[in-house]
């Protein structure tokens, strides 16, 4: 799906109610804003875009946030709207919805095309790209890798860049000692491996904690041990957003810490809010939550935003280092 395509309120509106399903329907409303301070926040409505909303594990806070009644307390009234990649998202965001959140290469990308996008927070602070098998393959470990083939999703993405690296960091080489194959997403990515087209598969939290639950699949290695400083996703507003909307974007950025906090102090309630504003089972969104649990954060580091430029830079989709400060609102919601 493009923006082009759809518009922008062609996107799905995706919202946790009572008893934490979810319900996707055509975005119809307009966004609002007023000064009436609710919980100490400013009382706001519209939407929000969120790359990968219900199928990625940095999206736990937002759904959390919602259910738990904290962008309540802060006087939110929020939609998520699903957008299926960071640069669509990123579009959206510019394009009139305002705020959300995306991968955050690709919000350096845009600023680079001259879109007026500012990060003002981070979300998720690992690399989330993992590599499972079949439960009797002999893939134990990236050594075993040699002479296999691992299925990505396409040139350019982050499975095909994470791939890469982490088999360098290995010492395997790419197309010498393993094969790279395009296959797209991460379901098909499995359904290649199910069908042993392909050695290995890439997959994401919490999918990969879902296929190890219902196929007995084991994880051979995740991203994130190999790449330490990374900032993944991140929160991202127009410069004319942030200008009109500062205590309703503040508000909303407590109402996330809040979140976070509950995913560090209570990892029960929070993976069973988050399960069942998904649709996982209890024990499949705990193990997701536990294997992420250290990663939500909303502060930066100037180790992960340098990671991810160099990152940029090194697939092509960024020509000259990014002007940091005019980009990065390192103190917003502080």
């Amino acid at each position: 799906m493009s923006l082009d395509a759809f518009g922008r309120r062609g996107f799905l509106k995706i919202s946790a109610a009572a008893g934490g399903a979810i319900f996707l329907s055509t975005a119809t409303g307009c966004a609002s804003a007023g000064n009436s301070a609710v919980g100490g926040g400013t009382a706001y409505s519209g939407d929000v875009a969120i790359t990968g909303l219900a199928s990625l594990i940095h999206s736990a806070p937002f759904f959390i946030a919602q259910s738990e009644g904290y962008y309540a307390d802060e006087g939110l009234t929020l939609e998520h709207i699903q957008f299926p990649g960071g640069l669509d998202t990123v579009r959206g965001i510019e394009s009139g919805i305002g705020f959300g959140t995306s991968s955050t290469i690709p919000v350096f990308i845009g600023a680079e095309k001259g879109m007026n996008v500012k990060i003002i927070g981070n979300v998720y602070t690992a690399a989330s790209v993992d590599f499972i098998a079949l439960p009797d393959s002999p893939v134990n470990s990236i050594e075993d890798v040699r002479g296999k083939k691992i299925a990505v999703s396409t040139p350019g993405s982050n499975s095909s860049y994470f791939a890469e690296r982490t088999l360098r960091e290995a010492g395997i080489i790419p197309g010498k000692d393993v094969e790279l194959i395009s296959v797209g997403s991460a379901s098909d990515s499995w359904t290649a491996v199910s069908q042993k087209v392909v050695d290995v598969a890439w997959t994401a939290s919490p999918l990969s904690e879902k296929i190890a639950a219902e196929s007995g699949a084991k994880v051979i290695w995740r991203s994130r041990d190999f790449v330490t400083d990374w900032s993944d996703t991140c929160l991202v507003a127009t410069g004319s957003f942030i200008d009109e909307n500062t205590e309703a974007l503040k508000s909303w950025g407590r109402a996330l810490k809040k979140a976070t906090n509950l995913i560090s102090s209570d990892l029960n309630k929070a993976a069973s809010t988050y399960g069942k504003a998904i649709g996982y089972k209890p024990e499949v969104a705990l193990e997701a939550l536990k294997n992420s649990q250290q990663f939500f954060s909303l502060d930066f580091t100037d180790a992960q935003l340098a990671a991810v430029v160099a990152a940029g830079k090194a697939q092509g989709q960024l020509t000259k280092d990014p002007n940091m400060d005019a980009i990065v609102m390192r103190s917003f919601l502080s």
